[in-house]
């Protein structure tokens, strides 16, 4: 252990010196990982870039997460007494999907001058050690993998992730709507969009949890009792921009929208987000989806938003792909869901 109460293990490369990890030393190094996560997405050409709100949301403490054990940071020696520089960092944790499937998931950022030797791969394998210690202490007979995402600029990441045993298994298009166009769609007769008060937020998260036990990113524990009241407490902020369908006292679709919490940077546009577009299945396929689409579009543009943003699973059963196309969104990028059965899950 060194003075800070952190492990560290030096692991030799091959033509780079010598790289330890050591674990988070808490908020004093989030501007450090903003800065490599913002320096790798650069490197890979992702226009979007991290803040520090962002960092300090992203490694908050849950039960699924403890950003003391589940960070790891790699460092190298510079030499001439000096501190080790980090030059990467990974963060890990797990959720259950669908049919109670556990997913052990790593993300991986790394400065592009580090990226020629194995270091990487290296973090890789760290990770995954880490990852199977956790596994190690659930109890389940269900199916166990790990996971990580990339989108379609990270290829560095993608070549590793496939060195290392995993395979594609899903991909998700982002699409993107300039809003010059916003398309005229009605709503069926008997439908009709009403304001959001917290009196409904019940029912609207009801709904939810209904139809996001059909999606392939489906995470059970974001569909708890505890789960429901932070929902609730973060909704207040943002409900007035939501687009929610009744028939009567049934809430039967929604769009749930929101506009980027921090100013645009750098010249770049407001964006806004179209996001859990849901219609329960008895209502499908009656113009619900697009109706609520253009009316988010048409007030998100009144909110002074510029460019929307959505994702979709390119497997998605309604065929929301080419729904969205209709109604003005083009592609954007691709981002790559990919797995790895754990040990001993054949």
């Amino acid at each position: 252990m060194n003075r800070q109460g952190e492990s560290e293990t030096p692991h030799m490369i091959p033509h780079q010196p010598d790289v330890t990890f050591r674990r988070l030393r808490g908020a004093i190094d989030y501007p450090l990982l903003l800065a490599i996560m913002n320096q790798s997405l650069e490197a890979d050409r992702i226009t979007h870039r991290g803040s520090l709100a962002e960092v300090t949301r992203h490694f908050a403490p849950s039960d699924r997460f403890d950003p003391s054990q589940d960070v790891l940071i790699a460092a190298v020696d510079q030499g001439n007494g000096q501190e080790k520089a980090a030059v990467g960092f990974s963060r890990m944790h797990w959720y259950t999907g669908q049919e109670d499937t556990r997913l052990y998931c790593q993300s991986s950022y790394l400065l592009p001058e580090w990226r020629h030797g194995n270091l990487w791969r290296i973090m890789v394998e760290r990770n995954e050690r880490r990852l199977n210690e956790i596994a190690a202490s659930h109890v389940t007979t269900t199916a166990r993998f790990l996971q990580a995402w990339a989108t379609n600029g990270q290829q560095e990441w993608m070549s590793i992730l496939k060195g290392a045993g995993y395979k594609a298994v899903r991909r998700y298009h982002n699409m993107i709507h300039q809003l010059d166009r916003i398309p005229e769609r009605s709503l069926p007769q008997g439908i009709e969009i009403r304001p959001v008060s917290p009196a409904h937020f019940r029912k609207i998260w009801e709904v939810q949890r209904e139809i996001n036990q059909e999606l392939f990113e489906y995470v059970a524990e974001d569909w708890t009792e505890e789960s429901y009241a932070i929902w609730r407490e973060k909704s207040t902020n943002s409900c007035q921009l939501w687009q929610v369908a009744w028939d009567g006292d049934s809430v039967v679709g929604m769009v749930l929208n929101r506009m980027d919490d921090t100013p645009p940077r750098d010249g770049a546009k407001q964006r806004g987000y179209t996001e859990q577009i849901l219609i329960r299945r008895q209502w499908r396929k009656r113009g619900i989806a697009s109706a609520l689409i253009a009316e988010s579009l048409r007030i998100l543009r009144e909110q002074g938003v510029k460019e929307v943003e959505l994702g979709v699973d390119s497997e998605n059963a309604s065929n929301a792909l080419e729904l969205y196309r209709s109604l003005g969104y083009s592609m954007s990028s691709v981002d790559t869901w990919f797995r790895k059965p754990m040990l001993n899950e054949g």
